[in-house]
C-alpha cells in the first residue's frame, strides 16, 4: 500500500509539473513598447482562410474578407489603405477601413498568385500562370490612374519562361527593378529593358523575398537541415546572414520601421518533445531585426494563424 501511494504521489506531481509547463509555455510574451503599425494575417479560425487585421500593439481582431473560397498572400498598399490578396486563383483587393472587396482579376486567362504593390499603389507585380501544373511568369497588372477600386486593369507580361516557375517578385522603391525568385534561387529583372541576371547560386535553396524600409531585401532560404534569414541588396551585393538554425519560418514581413519582423512560425527541428502535447499549429511570431524571436503576434492551439504583412 505505501509504494501504491508513493507511485500515485509521483504521478500527480509528474501530471502537475506538465500542465504547469503547457500552461507557462501558452502564455504570450508582452510585445515591445514600440510596435506600432497595421498587421493583416490569414486564419482558419472562422473555419476558412480568411484575412484578419489587427492595429498594433493591443488592438482587437477584425476580420476583413468572408469569402466561399480560402484567401491567402495578403500584400498592404504602400498607404496602409488596401490590401492585395490571392482567392481562387484571382487577385482581389479590400479596403481596411470599410472591408469592402473587389475582384482585380477573374481567373479565367490566367491563374494569379504573389501580389506585390508598385510604388505609389499604381498597380501590382504578380506571378502568374495559364493552369495548374504549368510554369508561372511574372505579369505587370497596371491600374488606370485615379481608378481605386480598381475597374480596369492593363496586363503586362514582364517574363516569358514556359521552362521556369517565378514567384515571390520584390519592386525596388523607384519601380525599376523586380527582385524574384526563379526555381530556388534568385534573379533581377530590369525595367524597362526587360534584362534578367542571377543573383544567387550554391546550395542553398531561397523560398522568399521581402523589401526593407532601408532599400535592402531580406530572403529566407533552407539547406539541408539549417534555415536561414539573409539580407542584400537589389543589386545582390553586400549579402548578410542574419540568422541560421533549426526553426523554419514559412514567410515574413519586416514592420515598417525596419526594427522587427513578423513571421509565420511552422516547425523547429529542434523542439522539445513535450511541443507535441501543446498541438502547436502555425503562428506568428515576433523577431527583432535579426530573426530572433521576442514575443507571439497571432497564434491559437487549435487554429492556424500565418502569412502576415505589416504596414502602418
Amino acid at each position: 500500500m505505501r509504494l501504491l501511494r508513493v507511485l500515485a504521489a509521483l504521478m500527480l506531481l509528474t501530471v502537475a509539473a506538465v500542465a504547469a509547463w503547457l500552461w507557462r509555455g501558452s502564455r504570450d510574451l508582452p510585445l515591445p513598447a514600440d510596435v506600432r503599425g497595421t498587421l493583416v494575417f490569414v486564419s482558419d479560425r472562422s473555419g476558412i482562410d480568411s484575412l484578419y487585421v489587427r492595429r498594433l500593439p493591443n488592438g482587437p481582431d477584425r476580420r476583413l474578407t468572408v469569402e466561399a473560397e480560402p484567401v491567402s498572400e495578403p500584400a498592404l498598399s504602400p498607404d496602409g489603405g488596401r490590401v492585395a490578396f490571392v482567392v481562387g486563383g484571382r487577385i482581389g483587393l479590400a479596403i481596411i477601413a470599410s472591408g469592402d472587396v473587389r475582384l482585380a482579376t477573374l481567373g479565367v486567362d490566367w491563374k494569379d498568385a504573389s501580389p506585390v504593390w508598385l510604388p505609389g499603389a499604381r498597380g501590382l507585380v504578380v506571378a502568374s500562370r495559364r493552369a495548374a501544373g504549368e510554369a508561372a511568369d511574372l505579369h505587370l497588372l497596371a491600374f488606370a490612374p485615379g481608378d481605386a477600386a480598381p475597374n480596369r486593369v492593363e496586363r503586362q507580361p514582364l517574363t516569358a519562361t514556359p521552362s521556369f516557375d517565378e514567384s515571390s517578385p520584390v519592386v525596388s522603391s523607384d519601380g525599376n527593378v523586380v527582385v524574384f525568385l526563379r526555381g530556388d534561387h534568385l534573379f533581377r529583372l530590369e525595367r524597362p529593358s526587360g534584362r534578367v541576371k542571377r543573383l544567387t547560386g550554391g546550395f542553398r535553396k531561397y523560398r522568399k523575398l521581402r523589401p526593407l524600409p532601408s532599400g535592402r531585401l531580406l530572403a529566407l532560404w533552407s539547406q539541408d537541415k539549417q534555415f536561414g534569414l539573409e539580407a542584400l541588396d537589389f543589386e545582390g551585393g553586400n549579402r548578410e546572414t542574419l540568422s541560421q538554425g533549426p526553426v523554419f519560418h514559412r514567410n515574413l514581413a519586416p514592420s515598417p520601421d525596419g526594427r522587427y519582423l513578423a513571421a509565420t512560425f511552422t516547425f523547429d527541428l529542434g523542439f522539445h518533445p513535450l511541443d507535441a502535447l501543446r498541438g502547436r499549429t502555425e503562428e506568428i511570431h515576433l523577431l527583432d531585426a535579426r530573426g530572433n524571436t521576442v514575443g507571439t503576434l497571432a497564434r491559437s492551439w487549435r487554429y492556424a494563424c500565418h502569412s502576415p504583412d505589416w504596414g502602418w
